[in-house]
């Protein structure tokens, strides 16, 4: 798993116009908390975290968090992972952030992407294909914990299925969803069925020389 380190300021508890202020100076309020640390209110930049949450998923990330007090003589590293965001309903700009704290002796219970690979041999045949479980819940320790699971489709004719059973996962890691959830299936498109453009990047790319 990469090493993610994100540097946060302890600050104090302000009004909604110091949150304001916080904000329009690109860092964004946020707390952490758990079993050991507690209840603590943090700042950090709003501008690394949205980078880190666009590049990784926030159930399956860890992050060193390098907490300073007023100076980096103050600093506290703690291990955690991202258990809620705000953002702005209108503009979809963070405004908050829930750091849980791990501990590395622990199992966490936490949501993962699930990840289609492969072509399905059955949209070829002229069937849609369409991914209904795109997350699911683990259970393991933080040392184990994948960003995210592959879905193997490469097998999937007209009417076949993928459950969450036929997953592969990692030693230490256990699916906490019902086996026989469908992560993905290839269906018959219904008369007069236009596919979604989802569906459409889903279809196998033109052999050379086809238009």
């Amino acid at each position: 798993m990469e090493n993610i380190t994100l540097r946060a300021e302890v600050r104090p508890r302000g009004t909604k116009g110091d949150l304001r202020a916080l904000r329009n100076k690109g860092m964004l309020p946020a707390v952490v908390y758990g079993k050991e640390v507690g209840n603590l209110l943090v700042q950090c930049s709003e501008k690394e975290l949205a980078s880190i949450i666009a590049r990784h998923s926030i159930g399956g990330t860890l992050i060193n968090l390098e907490v300073v007090n007023g100076s980096d003589q103050g600093k506290a590293p703690y291990l955690v992972m991202i258990r809620e965001v705000q953002r702005d309903p209108i503009k979809q700009k963070l405004m908050h952030v829930d750091f849980y704290q791990v501990s590395l002796t622990e199992e966490i219970e936490t949501e993962i992407p699930v990840h289609l690979v492969g072509e399905a041999p059955g949209v070829k045949e002229g069937g849609v294909l369409q991914h209904l479980l795109r997350e699911v819940t683990v259970s393991c320790l933080p040392s184990k914990l994948p960003e995210r699971l592959e879905a193997d489709i490469s097998r999937l004719g007209l009417g076949d299925q993928l459950t969450v059973g036929d997953l592969q996962v990692p030693e230490g890691v256990k699916i906490l969803n019902d086996p026989e959830s469908i992560i993905a299936h290839v269906v018959a498109p219904t008369a007069g069925e236009e596919p979604t453009p989802e569906e459409e990047t889903a279809e196998a790319a033109p052999e050379p020389g086809e238009e």
